[in-house]
């Protein structure tokens, strides 16, 4: 995840070791195969592709099946749902319940946490979404799109006919607006520099026409457009709602924040700051309406109350605290589902510092610490160690380079390594000296128990190759800190994917990316090279023989600790049916498909 707001989101999510959000989950139960014709009117087509558009994309259009149901493209009526399965009659009504975290903001430019994300992701629409359950980009707003030869002019097409759920008609004014606001610093949104980064103009053609042209080519371009600060806000009114200060000082006075309006499947219904969410079924959506009447959401983080809550058959759905592990794996295994997140966690080597600006301390240490053990006992074997930066489910994961893996945990390995470096024990006190100095180094975490266990293991791991390990935990922001000024030796932190391609991982090993996100200080120009070639490469066996060679050569150079890659589990009662979550979580998924029993929808 980039930038510091983003990294304490991923520090949370190892700190709880619970799945309280409840963001990731697939459905529990199985939709009927066959099903009688949808009994209500079906929405209009909003498919139709513009006749003016490039010939070879126009084909492109027509002949995918993005959702995978059968039905291509420009006959596809209910996109993002297998239309042969829809049914209103049999499956519409009831309020989804769930208990987690309270959101933090309405405001697509200024969400930075998955509780509202989950919000905001349903109550907004973008040029461009995930084919559900996926990481595949499909159509949104946009009915169709076209690319230069280079990659770097891009034009979308608006689906004709839409309006935000005030009435409303959507053009491409509204996009352009949107991303004015992203754009502008004095609404100080921490993901400007998605849109400046990337972005050297863009412009509304006519109503239905909205033209980007980018800084340089960008391969992952259509997924980073999936991202919730490029969702769509009315323009008039929105902006008849707003006051807007000269400087970022002075800021925005948001009016329309508690009203958010938007052109989403789903719309506010009800807001209880400190008790409630509920939102409701947007019945005009351009893709037909969801199933559920609400969605409804209990603010609280108190995960006893949340499994209570469950187990009471309050709630539909809930997360499995590490403390309940065996107790819910015993008496739910049937309803359990886990879902692997595009997510890395690991120690950081301060790369530029003494002793680790040395490789061979590096390697050294990476293979003198056990990591599968920790994660067997004391994070229960609920996530899957780490042998690079890349988890699986992302493009360019190598299961060649996660099984040849060079530094799992060897003592002797480790041993032999620091002999052949020099790096001797000249004193007979048991620890080995480097550049004239004991080889003493402390380990900084967040405060976390499971951490300070951790830290056990690997100090008396570490005493076994001569190397005398120190614990301390400091605050989020303290570690934060450390690490964007490099005041630290070894430090825990994670990444969490913000879109779906091995560069938003790689960017944290590039020179320029020093020190955030960089917090390594690692520095290879080929690695830069690489990573430069596979941000605008557009060939595809290309971009992977290039992520290829970055992970192997990070692998080799070991600028972290790979630790481990994340799953989320949640427990998930039999009425509920069609859940989905991808590998980017459940919090990003429109849920036009989840339903429940008929029983269970007038409690």
């Amino acid at each position: 995840m980039y930038k510091n707001w983003k990294k304490v989101g991923a520090l949370f999510l190892v700190v709880t070791l619970v799945t309280v959000s409840l963001s990731a989950c697939i459905g529990g139960g199985e939709e009927e195969t066959t099903t009688p014709a949808p009994t209500e009117p079906a929405p209009p087509t909003y498919n139709e592709l513009p006749a003016n558009m490039d010939a070879a994309w126009k084909t492109y259009f027509e002949n995918t099946d993005f959702d995978g149901d059968g039905i291509l493209y420009p006959s596809d009526q209910y996109l993002g749902r297998d239309d042969a399965t829809v049914d209103f009659a049999a499956k519409t009504g009831g309020v989804y319940r769930s208990m987690g975290a309270e959101i933090s903001d309405f405001d697509p430019i200024d969400v930075t946490d998955t509780a509202s994300d989950t919000i905001v992701s349903k109550i907004f629409s973008g040029l461009v979404q995930y084919v559900p359950g996926t990481t595949d980009p499909m159509p949104d707003v946009a009915v169709a799109w076209e690319v230069n030869a280079e990659g770097t002019v891009y034009i979308f097409y608006l689906r004709e006919g839409l309006t935000f759920t005030n009435g409303e008609a959507l053009t491409a004014e509204d996009i352009v607006f949107s991303w004015d606001r992203l754009a502008n610093p004095v609404y100080a949104s921490a993901r400007i520099n998605f849109l400046t980064d990337y972005v050297d103009s863009y412009e509304a053609v006519s109503d239905y026409v909205f033209k980007i042209t980018l800084k340089n080519s960008f391969a992952p371009f259509l997924t980073l457009m999936t991202y919730t600060c490029f969702h769509i806000l009315p323009k008039d009114y929105v902006s008849s709602s707003e006051v807007v200060g000269a400087t970022a000082d002075e800021g925005v006075e948001k009016n329309w924040i508690d009203f958010p309006v938007g052109s989403g499947p789903w719309m506010l219904k009800e807001y209880v700051s400190g008790d409630h969410i509920t939102i409701e079924a947007n019945k005009t959506y351009w893709a037909g309406r969801p199933y559920l009447d609400e969605m409804r959401t209990k603010f609280t983080e108190e995960e006893d109350t949340i499994v209570q809550a469950w187990k009471a058959g309050q709630v539909d759905i809930c997360g499995v605290p590490t403390p309940y592990w065996e107790e819910f794996n015993d008496l739910y295994k049937d309803k359990l589902v886990t879902t692997s997140e595009l997510a890395t966690f690991w120690i950081f080597f301060n790369c530029e510092a003494w002793p680790f600006e040395n490789k061979a301390i590096r390697q050294a240490v990476t293979s003198g610490i056990e990591r599968a053990s920790v994660l067997d006992t004391l994070f229960k074997g609920r996530f899957m160690p780490a042998h690079g930066s890349l988890p699986p489910g992302i493009f360019g994961f190598s299961q060649e380079l996660y099984d040849s893996y060079a530094w799992t945990y060897d003592s002797d390995k480790a041993n032999q390594i620091l002999d052949d470096a020099g790096v001797l024990d000249t004193d007979g006190d048991g620890y080995r000296e480097y550049q004239g100095k004991k080889l003493k180094m402390e380990l900084s975490s967040y405060v976390s128990n499971t951490w300070k266990d951790a830290a056990v293991v690997w100090t008396a791991n570490l005493a076994d190759i001569g190397i005398e390990l120190t614990y301390q935990q400091y605050d989020f922001g303290t570690i934060i800190q450390m690490a964007d000024e490099g005041t630290y030796t070894l430090l825990t932190l994670g990444w969490i994917a913000d879109y779906p391609d091995p560069e938003n991982f790689f960017i944290m090993f590039e020179t320029k990316q020093i020190p955030d996100p960089n917090s390594t200080r690692y520095s290879d120009p080929q690695v830069d090279a690489w990573i430069d070639d596979l941000r605008t490469n557009p060939n595809i066996e290309e971009r992977r023989q290039l992520a290829y060679n970055v992970e192997q050569k990070l692998q080799e150079d070991c600028p972290m600790v790979w630790f481990f890659h994340s799953r989320r589990t949640v427990a998930i009662h039999d009425w509920l049916h069609g859940r989905l979550s991808g590998a980017m979580g459940a919090h990003v998924e429109k849920q036009l498909g989840m339903w429940l029993d008929a029983d269970r929808r007038n409690l």
